[in-house]
């Protein structure tokens, strides 16, 4: 049959360009650009695409196939959508597919390899369901778990994927997903004097009979009585009961004996915790001032960084705009470096704007990606709150994106493919949607505090604290200093000793930073020397004293603490360097009664482990938090004001050209913690370099001087913002295939770029990770040149390289503005 019209698809291929497929008549009535649609690809294999385009050119070299169904009414991607794809595959250097394989949910996308699973096993409305479902459902109830291609042998090939969607929509079936951590609600223990006592004189009569031997637990029904009168009808914890000198084995006896009632109840957690929506707080003069800069300046650009010192209030700020754009019928999209430890923020925003919120949360399932994305797509929202992610959403109206935290460097994805940075991103679609772009930060990064100097970018500086509260007080303890002098016990200072003291007698609660988790990141045989290293990286393993165990942080390998060493078979083995939780074991020693916890990685495993944690540092069942960098980001807790740094120096000497700056934001961002409320907070900072330059601008929160020192070494020595880079990272398990292929490629591309604008190869600080050794490639691309015809130049060479067949199993990764 001869078909005039052709459709291109996108599909979840790591292959350039779409794919082309035929149409017939009867397609033609229903297929729209965004749509689901089921296609085969190669000899069995079937996939869901989105239609990208709809043409009439028909391809010289290869016969199409048809599309096997359509699996929506209606398209799921935008138009919009598509275009910003297109252009961050071709700015990223990566396929199409990549971009949709990451932006889109995995529950709608179904392949030939996805497995599906029965969960209604009751389902009894067989008449619902048509031939090929019953077939799917009958097999399903043998098998419980089949993949797409099981099914499609079942019922006919094209109508494998719609009958599936048929069964998913109905609830019969559900994508299989491995389950992690399932969310344990909150549960507490209460206690209340049992019902069948109040307004019984008798029986509570005969109760105190039976407790006259028991002299400990008549007094403690006695004080519930009184406690109850007080409370006037409100719950009492058994928690709180305790602290005020009852006994759990006291308060059980007494429920045996049908005295009180312990009952439970499901406690709500930091989000959800309002039920009407409250009114956003009146800004103060310097606030206003700022917002009407924001509005000026935003006439003739379209992006605009506001640069406001910690707790100035940017967060109000926002909240005036957010209000602003939705009257005016817009939606506002709201960026955050890791929404799972911003809880605060986005219960402060729910608050104000109530279910019109939508949140779109890392730890999310499949299911509850597709129901936000559909939600979004239907305009149910006027705010989506999300990390890097929520980018890729299908907004209409969008009026405006924050970017909160900017210089944070979790907003570059480096896992999977696209290595996209999300504020230059918002950036894009800001421009194809015709939104206004805020970049918001205490410590703007190198990048947009030059073009905003350059006015590229509007800038407005806030540098009061809301309520003309004075910055923290920053303090630098000298530990060459403390060591000489016997003034240190293990890693914690006696300066940073006696300030705890205080705080705690205060009733003050304290943080402390150290940006490293485990409890030491070496262990040594003080025999041979001996360091135990992971066998699949070039890494030593990270002792965990909780675990007992020897871990690695790259591959995830682990092993049991060696009781001797395996080198030499000595017993004496040492640990070096400190973590996290050797920190908490240490201030745990020191501060016995204290109540200490740990926030990182390891500690943060649940999916609301973040949020249990936070509410239990605000209801001040926590005296001191340790944690990683996850300390630092937008925590506003009011009885905090003191903040210490346990060693400063391995973010100074880190081998990266964006140390000092990274080093500056991150202590100025954890100093930023302290004293956000009444009184001025205190900081204090340990490190065997006082006087290193970086420490001393935090002290005195130089930003401006810090960014001078800084751009001026990044123009002599090439580096961004006055270059642009693109970094080449080879793999492969044969490290001299990958030394060959590396140096060919360097060798290809040497004619084209000066000696100081191609880097390498060169092996990372580690050099093997999972079994595969690294080289890194480096080009700097100057301003005069021009970044597309540099990408076109790399991709030919990439081409040209694969023609020989032995370089064509080294892996090489495309990183455009590595962070």
């Amino acid at each position: 049959m001869n078909t005039t019209y052709f459709a291109e698809i996108i599909l979840p291929l790591s292959l350039d360009g779409t794919f082309t497929y035929h149409l017939y008549e009867e397609d033609l009535q229903q297929i729209k650009v965004g749509q689901r649609v089921a296609v085969p690809f190669g000899t069995q294999k079937l996939y869901t695409g989105v239609v990208h385009s709809i043409h009439q050119n028909k391809p010289e070299l290869y016969k199409t196939k048809a599309i096997h169904a359509f699996l929506d009414n209606e398209p799921l991607v935008t138009q919009t959508q598509i275009k910003f794809w297109e252009w961050m595959s071709n700015y990223y250097m990566c396929s199409l597919g990549d971009v949709f394989r990451n932006a889109f949910p995995s529950a709608l996308k179904l392949e030939s390899q996805t497995f599906v699973r029965l969960i209604n096993v009751e389902f009894s409305a067989i008449d619902e369901l048509n031939d090929y479902e019953f077939l799917v459902f009958e097999a399903l109830k043998l098998r419980q778990i089949i993949s797409v291609e099981e099914a499609a042998l079942i019922v006919d090939e094209k109508s494998a994927i719609p009958t599936l969607k048929l069964l998913i929509d109905k609830g019969i079936i559900c994508l299989d997903e491995k389950l992690s951590e399932k969310y344990t609600p909150k549960i507490d223990n209460y206690v209340k004097i049992h019902p069948d006592l109040k307004g019984n004189d008798q029986a509570f009569i005969a109760i105190l009979d039976q407790l006259n031997k028991a002299p400990k637990q008549r007094e403690t029904l006695l004080q519930l009585i009184t406690l109850e009168t007080q409370l006037q009808g409100k719950p009492l914890k058994v928690a709180d009961f305790v602290k005020q000198g009852a006994t759990n084995a006291v308060l059980k006896s007494l429920a045996e004996k049908g005295a009180v009632e312990i009952y439970q109840f499901q406690t709500s957690r930091v989000e959800g915790k309002e039920e009407e929506t409250s009114e956003i707080s009146q800004l103060t003069l310097k606030q206003n001032e700022a917002l009407t800069q924001i509005k000026t300046q935003f006439v003739d650009k379209s992006t605009v960084l506001l640069h406001g010192v910690t707790s100035s209030g940017k967060t109000e700020i926002y909240l005036k705009l957010m209000e602003q754009v939705i009257a005016k019928g817009n939606k506002v999209l709201y960026l955050l470096p890791e929404i799972s430890v911003t809880t605060q923020i986005v219960h402060r925003i729910k608050k104000h704007f109530g279910d019109k919120v939508g949140v779109y949360h890392s730890k999310f399932n499949q299911n509850e990606r597709v129901e936000l994305w559909q939600k979004t797509l239907n305009g149910d929202f006027d705010i989506i709150i999300g990390p890097r992610t929520a980018l890729y959403l299908p907004f209409e109206n969008l009026g405006m994106i924050i970017v909160d935290e900017e210089h944070e460097s979790s907003y570059k994805q480096m896992d999977v493919k696209p290595f996209f940075h999300a504020r230059d991103m918002a950036m894009l679609l800001g421009g194809l949607m015709n939104a206004k772009v805020l970049l918001g930060s205490a410590t703007p990064s190198a990048e947009s505090y030059y073009n905003a100097i350059n006015q590229k970018y509007g800038y407005i500086e806030l540098n009061e604290r809301f309520g003309n509260i004075k910055l923290p007080e920053i303090k630098i303890v000298d530990l060459k200093k403390a060591q000489k002098e016997k003034e240190i016990t293990d890693d914690i200072s006696h300066i940073l000793r006696d300030e705890i003291v205080e705080q705690l007698k205060d009733k003050k609660q304290v943080i402390l930073f150290q940006n490293r988790r485990g409890y030491a990141p070496i262990m040594e045989c003080n025999t041979c020397g001996h360091t135990p290293e992971c066998p699949n990286c070039d890494v030593s393993l990270t002792y965990h004293k909780f675990s007992n165990q020897l871990k690695c942080h790259y591959c995830g390998y682990a092993q049991a603490k060696p009781i001797r060493c395996p080198s030499c078979g000595s017993h004496e083995l040492n640990t070096k360097g400190i973590g996290t939780e050797q920190i908490e074991h240490q201030v745990q020693a020191i501060f016995p009664e204290a109540k200490v916890r740990r926030m990182d990685v390891d500690a943060m495993r649940g999916k609301f482990a973040y949020e249990k944690l936070i509410e239990d540092f605000e209801n001040h069942e926590i005296d001191i938090l340790i944690g990683t960098q996850m300390i630092t980001k937008g925590f506003d807790f009011g009885n905090v004001n003191f903040v210490g740094v346990i060693r400063a120096d391995s973010l100074l000497n880190f081998p990266d050209f964006r140390a000092h700056e990274k080093a500056f934001q991150l202590l100025t961002q954890v100093s930023g913690r302290a004293g956000r409320r009444q009184e001025q907070g205190k900081v204090l900072i340990q490190s065997f370099q006082a006087e290193h330059q970086i420490l001393q601008n935090v002290t005195t929160y130089s930003y401006a001087p810090t960014m001078k020192d800084i751009l001026y070494e990044r123009k002599e020595f090439l580096y961004p913002p006055f270059t642009r880079l693109i970094n080449l990272r080879f793999k492969h398990k044969n490290k001299e295939r990958l030394d060959k292929t590396a140096e060919q490629l360097v060798t290809l591309l040497k004619a084209s770029f000066e000696s100081r604008c191609l880097l390498g190869p060169e092996a990372p600080s580690i050099g093997r990770i999972n079994n595969l050794y690294i080289a890194d490639v480096m080009i700097k691309i100057r301003p005069n040149q021009s970044p597309q015809k540099v990408k076109d130049l790399i991709r030919q060479k990439i081409e040209q390289l694969h023609t020989i067949s032995a370089f064509r199993s080294v892996r090489i990764d495309i990183d455009v503005d590595p962070v």
